[in-house]
């Protein structure tokens, strides 16, 4: 047998707060290659914040998160967009831009990495629908 993977993604005493307001304490989880991982909880419980967290939309108060062995609450924001490029998020519902097409949606995160001409944009997001 060969050595067990290593996780993708690491969280390591994770602190998140609001003001007085404690979201976590010390949160710890490994998700591994091919695991499929559910945030489960009630309504104010976190998940979202740590969600956030994980995606290097919001910076903890304390904590390592680590993508790929990468310490994400450490880059520059250079780094960590070269970080998020490497992955995608769906959210709730498919949560689309209700005000764009579909093909405007796909188009939105091509055009924010890359300097394309419409046409180039337009052809990529048919071969995404």
């Amino acid at each position: 047998m060969g050595a067990p993977a290593s996780p993708v993604v690491s969280v390591r005493g994770l602190v998140n707060r609001f003001g007085q307001q404690t979201v976590h304490d010390g949160l710890e989880l490994d998700i591994y290659p091919g695991e499929v991982f559910g945030i489960v909880g009630g309504s104010g419980s976190g998940k979202s914040v740590l969600l956030r967290s994980i995606l290097g939309l919001q910076r903890p108060v304390a904590g390592t998160i680590e993508i790929d062995g990468r310490d994400i609450t450490r880059l520059t924001p250079e780094e960590l967009r070269a970080v998020k490029m490497r992955y995608g998020v769906t959210f709730q519902h498919g949560a689309l831009f209700t005000s764009l097409t579909v093909s405007q949606n796909v188009q939105l995160p091509i055009a924010e990495f890359f300097d394309l001409a419409d046409d180039t944009l337009a052809a990529l997001a048919d071969l995404r629908i």
